[in-house]
């Protein structure tokens, strides 16, 4: 035997008692320049903030932000490019 499920409940007016809003796509923000955001770690490691909290703030990997602090020159190498590759990566254009 076969159970009939109950049919839909049609209401009685064409409107829906639930709101819907229009949600916009959040503007995606172009990506920053490599030198106003070692600016911008400069600024805040001397203002006292740590390595983590830079990189929280700033929304970068702690790699790039720790190789800018100790300016190592063996690691800084590609540090730009993997910089580049990450911001593309946060506003979600790759």
């Amino acid at each position: 035997m076969r159970t009939s499920s109950m049919p839909v409940r049609k209401s009685e007016s064409a409107a829906s008692s639930v709101k819907v809003q229009k949600v916009d796509a959040p503007a995606v923000d172009k990506p920053r320049k490599f030198s106003e955001v070692v600016k911008q770690v400069q600024k805040m490691r001397e203002d006292g903030k740590t390595v983590p909290e830079i990189a929280t703030e700033l929304k970068m990997s702690y790699t790039v932000v720790n190789q800018l602090v100790l300016r190592s020159y063996k690691m800084v190498a590609r540090t730009e490019e993997v910089f580049q590759r990450q911001e593309e990566m946060r506003l979600g254009l790759i």
